[in-house]
């Protein structure tokens, strides 16, 4: 799934620095263990996608629809079923997805090698598998990815739909795309929290000859952060670059990677949520929590008004004592909650936040 990036022209007079993502930077966010949540938000239909070159954008008004959201995990490529079909690749996600009371698995495999590419993937729902490849692979980030920055793409993407085994369904699609990086700056997301972020600009023209002719262009905008969020707004062939768009399709964003780390092994007789540490922080802290059984755990932190401002464990986890670190670089100073769901069992511990 693929994001692209905008900013908003502050002062006519102001210049914001330009950020820099790097192949470290890809690795950092993209470590096994990390996750982030997907929100969409089904009902805005005008985006401000700000100006070109230096600008800032403003998607605090964002609201998501609860229904739409899902997990996407970073684990091992070897210790995914399909790794056979993807040679080369060294990065691996795992999204889980309700649709019509079916969970949707879909693992996608990417890699890092001086750019960031896209080697396909493979969803699994009952006795359907779908799996797509990209012939070459397919780039979605060079190494500096910066302002100016372009990156092509001409080759075939090939779906192929098994039930119970048995191919039953092949489509090739020729893939032309340009993605250009044309602005950046200050980028405000839903909660608040204020990243520098790169705005991508993509135009991409998908060409099915077989088994029905099909032919399709898309326009779409991601705006990019260092750490990994992002926020996608789709538009169309007809729409300006700049200012007000209508979007054509749901806005979907996503915050920070966060990271939870299992600490050992060992069962616990209970489940907890421990005091963060170190308390009061400055600008981040670990905070541990132990589940005796497999349980779906939801850890989150709310400001004093009871808004959420992150999402940092929303999975299935196997017993056992885990840390999770919460920061908060971009939040003012007070007091904040962090609330674990696991099971029954709930539980709420305040942290301090002390700038």
């Amino acid at each position: 799934m693929k994001y692209l990036v905008t900013i908003f022209l502050l002062f006519s007079f102001t210049t914001f620095a330009q950020i820099t993502i790097t192949s470290a930077d890809i690795n950092a966010q993209y470590t096994v263990g990390n996750s982030f949540t997907i929100k969409t938000d089904t009902i805005v239909n005008q985006v401000d996608i700000g100006q070109l070159g230096s600008t800032s954008w403003d998607f605090s008004f964002l609201t998501p629809n609860p229904a739409y959201d899902f997990v996407t995990t970073v684990v091992d490529p070897n210790s995914t079923p399909y790794i056979g079909n993807f040679p080369g690749s060294n990065i691996a996600t795992k999204s889980q997805i309700d649709i019509m009371g079916s969970t949707f698995d879909i693992y996608s495999y990417l890699s890092v090698n001086g750019s960031f590419n896209s080697h396909g993937s493979v969803g699994e729902v009952d006795t359907i598998l779908v799996t797509t490849t990209s012939n070459p692979i397919e780039p979605l980030g060079i190494s500096p990815f910066t302002f100016g920055s372009i990156i092509d793409y001409n080759g075939e993407r090939t779906t192929v739909m098994e039930i119970t085994g048995l191919p039953s369904f092949t489509t090739i699609t020729t893939v032309i795309s340009s993605s250009v990086v044309d602005a950046y700056g200050p980028m405000t997301l839903p909660g608040g929290r204020v990243v520098d972020a790169l705005r991508i600009k993509e135009d991409e023209i998908n060409i099915i000859q077989d088994p029905f002719p099909f032919y399709s262009r898309t326009i779409s905008y991601t705006f990019l952060a260092k750490d990994g969020s992002q926020v996608n707004v789709p538009s169309d062939t007809t729409k300006p670059e700049t200012g007000f768009i209508s979007n054509t399709a749901s806005v979907s964003w996503n915050d920070a990677l966060v990271t939870s780390v299992r600490l050992e092994e060992t069962i616990p007789n209970n489940y907890s949520l421990r005091q963060n540490y170190p308390n009061p922080f400055n600008p981040s802290t670990n905070i541990e929590y132990t589940i005796p059984s497999e349980s779906f755990v939801e850890l989150k932190v709310y400001d004093v008004l009871g808004n959420e401002v992150a999402t940092l464990v929303n999975e299935q986890q196997q017993a056992g004592v885990y840390r999770a670190d919460f920061t908060a670089d971009n939040l003012s100073s007070g007091m904040y909650f962090a609330r674990i769901t696991a099971n029954s069992f709930t539980r709420v511990v305040k942290m301090i936040l002390l700038k």
